[in-house]
């Protein structure tokens, strides 16, 4: 029986025999660091340098994912090596893919100071702002569709629609639990009304959809690797600005948009963030998450005061 949240029970020498049998290759020291519904992530060592072995319930995750990588590395922004990919491996039983290290640590593995930090953001900003030019067809999740990445819907209602339940779902959660009270419930529900009827055009962007401080490696004050692109999509920049914001401190924010630039100062950015902190809310509720949900309600207070 596989244990709770994870989507395979592959452990150790069984784990390496099967990675032996399906890519060839001798992997030591396999240490499971991630589980989840649809995602499993393995560390371990070849010719003495760590790499990771990921796998996913659904072969289209991987596929996209790869070919962003591709792209990542096109543009010149710093990314792991996909070593191997392979959707049906027999003896795993999962689409996997094999990937080295990311050069360089996150931030909360590194003592920088203040000004450090302040650069380190700027940053990604501006790396931010390069993921972001590559403009694609379609909205939402990526697929790829004749060697390119599309998103899964052909118009931006089709997307929004496509989310308008759980965004229900999440915002009722925050007004129950007293996250949001008084006038702010309407503000809340104005901004949502406002995302729903946006035109952003024929074209989108790329989005890395998930930029925080564990997703990107620093090495001195410059990024060496950004990682997980299994959550990329097309849309609106303005939303990927507001993903990032939501894991930023202040001071953190303000060297982040000085980076992006002007964009990063347009108002649909903090409607936007509004909307990312209520989903976080509702998300670091569950029981099987359990995060740190007091962390995000001063940036949601400032978000809401911004509101004109």
């Amino acid at each position: 029986m596989i244990p709770k949240h994870n989507i395979s029970s592959l452990e150790g020498k069984e784990l390496e025999k099967a990675i032996k049998n399906d890519f060839g290759f001798e992997i030591t020291n396999t240490e499971k660091i991630t589980k989840g519904y649809s995602n499993q992530v393995y560390k371990g060592n070849l010719e003495n340098k760590n790499v990771f072995i990921r796998m996913n319930k659904d072969p289209r995750v991987f596929e996209a994912e790869v070919l962003g990588y591709k792209r990542f590395e096109e543009q010149g922004i710093p990314v792991p090596k996909i070593i191997a990919y392979k959707e049906n491996p027999s003896s795993i039983g999962l689409p996997a893919m094999i990937m080295s290290s990311a050069e360089g640590n996150i931030i909360p593995e590194l003592k920088l100071s203040p000004e450090e930090k302040d650069i380190v953001f700027e940053n990604v900003g501006k790396l931010l702002k390069k993921i972001n030019e590559t403009k694609l067809k379609g909205y939402g999740p990526l697929k790829v569709e004749n060697g390119e990445l599309v998103g899964k819907f052909s118009t931006y209602k089709e997307q929004d629609e496509s989310r308008g339940e759980y965004n229900k779902k999440v915002f009722d959660f925050a007004v129950e639990k007293n996250y949001i009270i008084g006038e702010d419930i309407e503000k809340v529900k104005k901004v949502y009304e406002e995302i729903s009827l946006l035109n952003i055009g024929n074209q989108t962007s790329l989005l890395h959809h998930d930029m925080h401080r564990g997703h990107f490696f620093v090495k001195g004050t410059e990024i060496s690797g950004i990682i997980d692109l299994g959550a990329l999509m097309a849309g609106d920049p303005r939303y990927d600005i507001a993903i990032s914001l939501a894991h930023q401190h202040p001071r953190e924010q303000e060297a982040f948009k000085k980076g992006y630039g002007e964009l990063a100062n347009d108002p649909m950015v903090n409607k936007y963030l509004i909307t990312v902190l209520v989903r976080k809310i509702f998300f670091r509720n569950k029981d099987h998450v359990k995060g740190n949900v007091e962390a995000l309600l001063p940036t949601l207070k400032d978000a809401l005061e911004k509101l004109s």
